[in-house]
């Protein structure tokens, strides 16, 4: 039944979709499948462990790291920034940890700034980051309201790393990526990196080219991650079996309240009333999509080497055909 759904609407929208499709329950696969390729100029084919960079889906890893700090007691959520970065107060103003992590801090959004294009080109280190942040006008006053911010999740990976006293990128492998058997998966460096698919964005004839570039340490935490569809359906199953957070954290994670945007995950409804977490990603030449089905236990996962709305069309279409066979039985 996926199989046939995915294919209908790739046949009826897409003439090449590039990228893979997974999707389970309860961690047992019951679909996944590659489309298109990874490099177009050598016709090299997408594979299921095909890795792709999953852009801003890297937020909700980068939480999960500050909520397994926070469960340490290492951290608390109510925290203020400027107790993990000395200053930051002075220069802005008295900002949580929760207000980090659900966008309503009021920081200004690095990428939205008219010279992030031409910046983004040179490499930065996470305190060049954290400096021009310092630098952005604030666009609302801390606790005022929901505005996504790229720049807040960049500050919560330089706590991760003040507080851990590892760099980022160790502390994913560390204290997620290999508990969790995510071994395809990593922090983007522009290095070289094997199995990683090439990137592609759309003309305004649709045609492909190649993405524009991105130094990758402008992404860092916010969405440098590189990984592949199955090491996000590891990640799923070690959430849900509690391998990374307890189940009281998990509850408060994936509580359907009324937020818009809680702690990495937008929480919302889906069509029918069934709750649902997710999260879409999308950088030059790369788009993804992780939602949850939070009653029925089910993860769908689509990513792309290509920066399209497709993904997360797609990513929605087989969410309502899990959702009308679940009613179905």
């Amino acid at each position: 039944m996926l199989k046939s759904t995915i294919h209908s609407f790739l046949n009826d929208h897409a003439e090449n979709f590039n990228g893979t499709v997974l999707v389970s329950r309860h961690g047992r696969i019951l679909h996944q499948e590659a489309f298109g390729f990874a490099n177009l100029e050598w016709t090299v084919p997408n594979t299921i462990t095909t890795k792709f960079r999953i852009g801003s889906v890297t937020k909700s890893i980068t939480a999960l790291g500050i909520l397994m700090l926070s469960e340490e007691k290492r951290i608390r959520l109510s925290d203020s920034v400027d107790q993990y970065i000395p200053g930051f107060a002075e220069r802005t103003r008295e900002i949580t940890l929760t207000q980090l992590l659900n966008h309503t801090s009021g920081i200004g959004n690095i990428t939205m700034q008219p010279d992030f294009a031409l910046k983004s080109l040179a490499s930065h280190s996470v305190d060049d980051l954290v400096e021009w942040i310092f630098s952005l006008p604030a666009d609302s006053r801390p606790g005022e309201k929901f505005s996504y911010s790229n720049s807040g999740y960049i500050l919560l990976g330089k706590i991760i790393e003040s507080v851990s006293g590892l760099s980022f990128a160790e502390f994913l492998d560390k204290k997620i990526f290999s508990p969790a058997g995510m071994q395809n998966s990593t922090l983007d460096s522009n290095a070289i990196l094997l199995n990683k698919a090439s990137g592609y964005e759309v003309t305004p004839v649709g045609d492909l080219q190649n993405a524009s570039y991105i130094d990758m340490s402008n992404a860092y935490s916010a969405g440098g991650i590189v990984s592949t569809a199955e090491d996000l359906h590891l990640l799923n199953s070690a959430l849900d079996s509690g391998k990374l957070l307890s189940g009281e954290m998990l509850n408060q994670l994936f509580a359907v309240e009324p937020d818009p945007y809680r702690y990495g995950w937008n929480i919302s409804k889906t069509s029918s009333g069934q709750p649902i977490a997710f999260h879409h990603g999308g950088i030059n030449g790369y788009t993804a999509s992780f939602m949850k089905l939070l009653e029925q236990g089910a993860v769908v996962i689509v990513l792309s080497n290509v920066s399209t709305l497709l993904t997360s069309t797609l990513a929605g279409v087989i969410v309502d055909a899990l959702e009308k066979a679940n009613a179905e039985n």
